[in-house]
């Protein structure tokens, strides 16, 4: 009698803990699956690029990070606050030329390289481009202060609102593009995103921030130069992928969360009706589920035969029973500021088109 006792409360000790996982995996898997949605633009689709669009920048950029790394150079920036103390919104800089350094991190040399990619651009009706670089944009965000400057610099002509800016804050290591209406098909958020971190951001980690423009200028300049149509389709190409990359993301997320699910339900069940029993049903539940969330015939079939396996043999069971002793036994702890010139605006209009990034 005293040993069906111990039998009974050993089992519903069992239990208690396959439900306390069963919460704590689903907890973890809904964190990674809202993780993954934040990053909109995630690395698993760093692979999918549109040949016209993303080329050989980041190639170049990652041979310059190695170089800085074997050199022992300190890849980060800190420059002179020059805003007042008690200011908490910068104020906007007069547009005279191109660049506008108020940081002051470019040579003369490297200010007139940018001016001329930028004015040939213009000359050539592709785009009136204008870059702010500051300390820090305080307390306001980069978004919105990039906003402000746009509105006021008016980037563009009127007609084809074609302005684009690029706001660099060096100390807050944030970086925003901002399109104008007119640019928003050709540039849309996804490839002003990869743009910067592709192209932009992996030369600012090493503080070489000429060279990150002028890859972003050179990859800005290579879509602006694609027919249109060509730049859009290939633009909504890369949309659909990732946006496919994120279902498979999203059907793996919820595969794995059932499988847990049907795994401890099948321990829970060897209790009452039996490993055999108990370890075939959630072996054909694991297959199904995995077939439905369009894991394939071959994966889901693994998937199935992996739970059986795990139940039939005790495994499953014996990974409880470690954590049962495990947790018997207690636990521990473990640890821009330029000359004059006359360059201007034309009338352009900025909606809020673009993408942000920082390094």
């Amino acid at each position: 009698m005293r040993n069906n006792i111990l039998l009974q409360l050993k089992q519903i000790k069992v239990f208690i803990v396959t439900l306390i996982l069963l919460c704590c995996g689903v907890l973890f898997q809904n964190a990674a699956w809202s993780e993954t949605n934040i990053a909109t633009a995630t690395d698993e689709t760093d692979t999918i690029v549109a040949g016209k669009i993303i080329q050989k920048q980041q190639a170049q950029a990652s041979a310059s990070k190695n170089e800085q790394s074997a050199s022992g150079v300190a890849p980060q920036t800190q420059v002179a606050n020059d805003m007042a103390d008690g200011e908490s919104i910068r104020g906007l800089p007069t547009l005279n030329q191109p660049v506008i350094d108020q940081a002051n991190i470019l040579s003369e040399a490297e200010k007139q390289q940018l001016d001329q990619k930028i004015l040939s651009l213009y000359q050539q009706g592709k785009a009136q481009i204008g870059i702010v670089i500051v300390p820090t944009t305080g307390q306001e965000d980069i978004f919105d202060y990039a906003l402000r400057v746009g509105e006021q610099w008016q980037l563009g002509s009127a007609k084809r609102d074609n302005g684009l800016l690029i706001a660099v804050a060096v100390n807050d290591r944030r970086i925003q593009i901002l399109t104008g209406y007119g640019l928003e098909g050709i540039l849309p958020d996804i490839v002003a995103s990869r743009i910067i971190r592709n192209q932009i951001t992996p030369y600012f980690k090493q503080a070489q921030y000429a060279q990150g423009l002028n890859a972003g200028l050179d990859e800005i300049g290579r879509v602006l130069n694609l027919d249109p149509e060509v730049a859009q389709q290939a633009a909504q190409d890369l949309k659909e992928r990732q946006h496919q990359a994120a279902e498979e993301q999203q059907a793996k997320q919820t595969t794995l969360t059932m499988a847990l699910f049907i795994l401890v339900a099948g321990i829970v069940g060897s209790f009452i009706v039996g490993r055999p029993l108990s370890a075939s049903t959630a072996g054909v539940a694991a297959a199904v589920a995995g077939f439905v969330n369009g894991a394939g015939l071959v994966t889901s079939l693994l998937l199935g035969f992996g739970i059986f396996f795990l139940l039939i043999t005790s495994i499953a069971q014996l990974i409880l029973q470690v954590i049962l002793s495990g947790a018997g036994g207690g636990g521990r702890g473990g640890g821009f500021g330029g000359g004059g010139g006359g360059y201007g605006g034309g009338g352009g209009r900025f909606g809020g088109g673009g993408a942000s990034g920082s390094w």
